[in-house]
């Protein structure tokens, strides 16, 4: 990017149509870039450079610490156009930027902590409360454990973790954020699919983390939060798991929609290599076309209809219901769902040609499928729950 053109960047605010023409126009770099993000195992430099020229790693950002503060759907949206060009960085993407979303949410000291004299910190994360327990001391706690799958960690400055207090009560869940340097690395991940997330362990055995660095994940369900008053942004008041299976359908509905382009327009000039006969003459052919587009067109509707219809709660400013929300997190698996099977039927279409290593689809269909193995997104647990409160039974996850 040319220095004249990042400086007329910097001194606008964008919407949200414009940031999405930003994306878009770095789609065919970060497709070039995607053998190698795989093959180093972490984001391109360039990547990273060109996400703050050109404002995308600041979309969920507040205000008040230059951030755009730009709607949720925007989790959807852009990291489905990053996944078009390479489906690691965008993960890496999602992952990092709806950690900006959170922390808006933690107390104002905790905000200003990470990015008052940082403005370009970064967080990974590895919200899985068993990994990790949490010690009440004075002041705040005392945390330790081994938590996996901290996808983007290589250019995170914090850590969002999750753990489980360990007092003379019942346990229970907490957030805690603190700095990656309190934490050794593992490297793990040697893995099939979504490789350049380079999502490895993490480890600590005694760090101390202040009261004002955590938040009780009950008090993300939906509403006010301890951030609320220093960012009252509505965006800010939507719950954050009753809607974070969307945060990775924007990833796989990019995946999805990538490996559907390629092959649309690949297979418009393809011939059989058995019969030379042009292929998009098969009926079958179009059959699939029509089919996977419409899974992935499907997938997108339902994500923007659950987001739309949180934003209308937390606009009458009432807390969503738990019915409301284990219906957007079936949604959201249901969506997820839509693109793994797109992508499988575009498998099935493309034949031999796309189990080439030199072929972008081998890579696109083993990050989908490595993407689908998140608890997050799977149907069966986050059908069974929304099946459990339809029928009127009690719900066994007291997160949501």
């Amino acid at each position: 990017m040319k220095k004249s053109s990042a400086a007329k960047i910097d001194r606008t605010t964008p919407d949200r149509e414009e940031m999405i023409e930003r994306v878009t126009a770095l789609v065919p770099s970060l497709a070039q870039r995607a053998e190698q993000v795989e093959k180093n195992r972490t984001i391109h430099p360039d990547t990273v450079q060109e996400f703050w020229d050109t404002q995308l790693w600041s979309i969920m950002k507040p205000r008040r610490y230059g951030g755009l503060e730009l709607d949720y759907a925007m989790l959807v949206d852009v990291p489905d156009y990053v996944a078009r060009g390479c489906a690691s960085t965008s993960w890496i993407y999602a992952n990092l930027v709806i950690h900006d979303w959170m922390l808006a949410m933690w107390p104002p000291e905790a905000q200003d902590a990470v990015w008052k004299d940082n403005p370009r910190a970064l967080m990974a994360s590895s919200l899985i409360p068993n990994a990790g327990r949490a010690t009440p001391v004075a002041g705040g706690y005392r945390i330790a454990g081994r938590w996996p799958y901290c996808s983007g960690i290589d250019v995170s400055d914090w850590m969002m973790m999750a753990a489980m207090i360990q007092d003379d009560q019942s346990q229970r869940p907490i957030w805690l954020v603190a700095p990656r340097s309190e934490f050794e690395e593992i490297d793990t991940w040697h893995v099939s699919g979504l490789i350049g997330t380079g999502s490895r362990d993490v480890r600590c055995e005694d760090v101390f983390v202040p009261e004002f660095m955590t938040l009780n994940p009950r008090m993300a369900r939906g509403g006010p939060t301890p951030g609320a008053p220093h960012n009252p942004a509505l965006v800010y008041q939507l719950p954050v798991l009753g809607l974070f299976p969307h945060l990775l359908v924007g990833p796989m509905v990019g995946i999805a929609q990538g490996a559907y382009d390629d092959y649309v327009r690949e297979v418009r000039e393809r011939v059989s290599t058995y019969n030379a006969s042009k292929l998009a003459e098969h009926t079958q052919t179009q059959m699939k076309v029509a089919e996977a587009g419409t899974l992935i067109h499907a997938a997108r509707l339902l994500a923007h209809d659950n987001i739309r219809e949180a934003e209308r709660i937390a606009e009458s400013g009432r807390q969503p219901t738990v019915g409301e929300k284990v219906r957007w997190r079936r949604d959201g698996a249901f969506a997820a769902q839509n693109c793994v099977k797109s992508i499988q039927i575009l498998q099935s279409a493309i034949g031999a040609a796309g189990n080439y290593l030199s072929h972008s689809f081998q890579r696109r269909f083993r990050d989908m499928h490595a993407a689908a193995g998140q608890v997050q997104i799977n149907f069966d647990i986050n059908g069974a729950d929304f099946g459990r409160v339809e029928l009127g039974l009690e719900l066994k996850n007291k997160a949501i």
